[in-house]
């Protein structure tokens, strides 16, 4: 049995190293290059030719990183909600009350919907890829959920939410009103400014719509 002198397995592990390093980067360099053509154009009409050439590689190269645009549609939206993932775990992980929690997520999702909404927008109209998308994201998904759900137990444990409520109702009316608002507020025209609107959707969720109590006679 030969064995390479230590030198050359060093200078080998280091060539490997620096060529996955090239790798990545180009792959990263990819999934930007096709999330700038997606919102500028569309998802039917952006062409893996096209996204080669904003990257400034041959398409031959492209398809070494992904097999097809469906692929890498998917390796896409799985770093968006990885991303969204990552940071519902750090607010759950905050020395704060649940209500200002949630609070705080509530910004969050609102800023990766309005950020990145005509992404989101792809997945309700690309019906051949909606439902692969659905299934390579509902890990993510999934586990997210649950984290809000965990904070919003942690509000009612606190005296902070109504325990009469079913969480699951109250995870559902949470993404129910922000999904269908957002979306509706970007591709329908309405005026109403983005700070405003999380405001307005913030005051729903967590007083909905009854008038304040008014303040006692002085």
């Amino acid at each position: 049995m030969s064995y390479l002198p230590k030198e050359l397995v060093a200078e080998k592990m280091i060539h490997q190293s620096l060529k996955e390093k090239q790798r990545q980067e180009r792959e990263e360099l990819i999934l930007q290059a096709t999330q700038e053509l997606l919102l500028e154009r569309g998802y039917y009409d952006t062409s893996m030719g096209e996204i080669a050439q904003r990257v400034g590689v041959a398409k031959g190269t492209l398809y070494q990183h992904f097999e097809s645009k469906e692929a890498l549609m998917i390796v896409l939206f799985k770093r968006e909600f990885h991303d969204l993932q990552v940071a519902t775990e750090r607010i759950a992980q905050m020395s704060v009350d649940a209500q200002e929690k949630m609070s705080l997520m509530i910004d969050t999702l609102c800023y990766h919907l309005a950020e990145k909404h005509p992404l989101f927008f792809i997945i309700r109209n690309a019906t051949d890829l909606e439902a692969e998308i659905h299934q390579e994201i509902k890990e993510y998904f999934n586990a997210m959920r649950a984290q809000i759900g965990l904070m919003l137990d942690e509000g009612k444990a606190e005296g902070i939410f109504n325990v009469a409520l079913p969480t699951e109702v109250m995870l559902e009316v949470l993404f129910g009103i922000i999904v269908s608002r957002l979306f509706k507020n970007f591709h329908q025209g309405l005026q109403v400014k983005y700070e405003d609107l999380v405001g307005h959707l913030k005051c729903i969720y967590f007083h909905g719509i009854t008038a304040p109590a008014p303040a006692p006679a002085g």
